[in-house]
């Protein structure tokens, strides 16, 4: 397969390309026919992602329910509120 990045070669009167660019002009037929095939199957995930929100969402509604079991709950509640009532703060000295 040719070395086919717009920079390496310009020819006369055509535009500057981004580097980043393939020039499918200089590619052989199979080449090309993979490299759609690949913009086809990337766009197909793209349109899958794009549908089901960010990866935070995502990760927080996998997560959902995950400790179940793994906590007593009204142990929690008791300890949260037998926590408040233990004062951290040094006493005021006036």
């Amino acid at each position: 397969m040719p070395n086919s990045l717009a920079s390496d070669s310009k020819e006369e009167g055509e535009k500057s390309l981004p580097t980043n660019v393939i020039n499918v002009r200089d590619l052989e037929e199979e080449d090309v026919k993979l490299l759609e095939s690949l913009v086809e199957r990337l766009r197909a995930i793209r349109r899958k992602v794009k549908g089901k929100g960010s990866r935070k969402e995502d990760g927080f509604e996998r997560s959902a329910g995950s400790w179940a079991g793994l906590i007593d709950g009204e142990e929690l509640i008791h300890n949260i509120y037998a926590d408040r009532l233990i004062s951290t703060r040094p006493e005021v000295k006036l």
